[in-house]
């Protein structure tokens, strides 16, 4: 049985370490990202168009980005053989954090820019859990939601951005089975 109130007493507000971005602000991947989406400002496109290049806010997370994309793809984690027969997440945004299922969603992302990120600067990022919950939803009638926020700050420790992202965690037709539940 999965103690929804055990977790969320262990979890929520617990923080990774920061991870330093493997690569700093560069002017090369901003003007490539701009073009490619069409964006032709000559702030981000124009090398000494301004004093200081900045950084367009739909490509921060490039460079904030720490070994989650490689060229491998992304670094999700699997699932483990626990003692008992059950599986662990080994998920990287999980932190660790027991799971309900083997499965994940996406179901949204805000963010919320604070301060101006430009050529030069480094970025870093901490996950911070804010919020965990059980809802039930057609795919399983105790499907767990997860808010993480990414704090992502520049060489300075200035928070630049805060990234909130709600995954939900859910349990597979097998699973469900498993656990004695008839699926909707």
């Amino acid at each position: 049985m999965y103690d929804i109130e055990a977790v969320r007493r262990e979890w929520i507000g617990r923080t990774s370490s920061k991870r330093r971005a493997k690569y700093p602000v560069e002017h090369e991947p901003i003007r490539r990202h701009c073009l490619m989406v069409g964006n032709e400002n000559p702030l981000y496109i124009e090398p000494g168009y301004a004093g200081r290049t900045p950084c367009p806010p739909t490509a921060l997370w490039i460079f904030s980005m720490v070994e989650r994309l490689g060229p491998q793809g992304p670094k999700l984690g699997k699932s483990k053989e626990k003692s008992g027969g059950k599986k662990e997440s080994e998920a990287a945004f999980s932190l660790g954090m027991p799971m309900i299922g083997s499965q994940f969603t996406n179901m949204g992302r805000e963010l919320e820019f604070l301060l101006p990120v430009y050529v030069g600067d480094h970025l870093s990022t901490a996950t911070r859990t804010a919020d965990i919950f059980i809802k039930p939803t057609r795919l399983d009638p105790e499907s767990l939601w997860i808010v993480n926020e990414d704090i992502i700050t520049n060489q300075n420790d200035e928070v630049v951005c805060l990234i909130r992202n709600t995954l939900m965690n859910f349990r597979t037709p097998d699973e469900l089975k498993a656990a004695g539940v008839n699926p909707q």
